[in-house]
């Protein structure tokens, strides 16, 4: 015969248990449904073409650009579109410098064009290519450049080193290594230069813009596509997930 002491007892346990219960499961779900919230729509695209000329130095630039509306946030609209406006004067502003510095006025007119390219666009990540070629007047035309943006849609911010792609530092720095040496592989001289690389479909875009000094001081500009499988290991898994869905 059971006392009613210990029916007591194992009544309190199995209170305490639902209870416990009770309050962690609806805990488990709140985190689920929060991480899926913080990831916004599939952004759209719309393009501008914007034409500026200035007589007076004989400038002419042609410029393409993206401008990227997300339905659901207005302000994550607001700071990508400023990044890639950001970028964009910040290219039309050392060409001009550019120009005054050349100083040279044989009836030539300055040319820049920079053309913008998507090269990922996931409801996590964004990233662009701006390739921008210049002619100055008199002075021989250098490799077009290409350099790029990364957008973290889902904090918000731009990765402007790029190294939060990569699981840690060790990884970041392993992958750089490898880049450079792919994009270098070809390549016959002594380049000092600086890598710029962003996430495309399946693979990565890379560019290295410097000097090289056993060319006298030549400028240099090297873009090469790797695969994905280059650097997949130094990924984080949502980047990787991203870059290869």
């Amino acid at each position: 015969m059971i006392r009613p002491g210990k029916i007591l007892i194992v009544g309190a346990i199995i209170a305490a248990v639902l209870v416990v219960l009770f309050y962690l499961l609806p805990q488990r779900e709140d985190e689920d449904i929060d991480q899926t919230a913080n990831i916004p729509g599939q952004p759209i695209i719309s393009w501008q073409k914007i034409k500026i000329t200035e007589e007076e130095k004989n400038v002419l630039i042609d410029i393409t650009v993206p401008r990227i509306i997300i339905g659901s946030s207005y302000n994550l609209d607001s700071e990508i579109n400023k990044a890639i406006t950001w970028r964009v004067d910040l290219l039309k502003s050392e060409f001009i410098s550019g120009v005054t510095t050349a100083a040279y006025d044989n009836g030539e007119t300055n040319t820049l064009n920079i053309d913008t390219e998507v090269l990922l666009i996931t409801p996590r990540l964004v990233s662009f290519a701006f390739t921008t070629a210049e002619h100055l007047a008199g002075i021989g035309d250098n490799d077009p450049e290409r350099t790029f943006i990364i957008f973290d849609l889902v904090n918000g911010k731009s990765l402007k080193e790029g190294n939060e792609l990569f699981r840690d530092v060790s990884s970041w720095r392993e992958a750089i290594k490898a880049m450079k040496a792919s994009l270098l592989a070809d390549y016959q001289g002594d380049p000092n230069c600086d890598l710029f690389f962003a996430p495309k479909q399946n693979g990565f875009s890379m560019s290295c813009i410097g000097v090289d000094y056993s060319l006298g001081g030549k400028q240099i500009s090297l873009t090469k596509d790797i695969p994905i499988s280059m650097v997949q290991e130094f990924l984080t898994p949502s980047v990787l997930s991203d870059v290869t869905q």
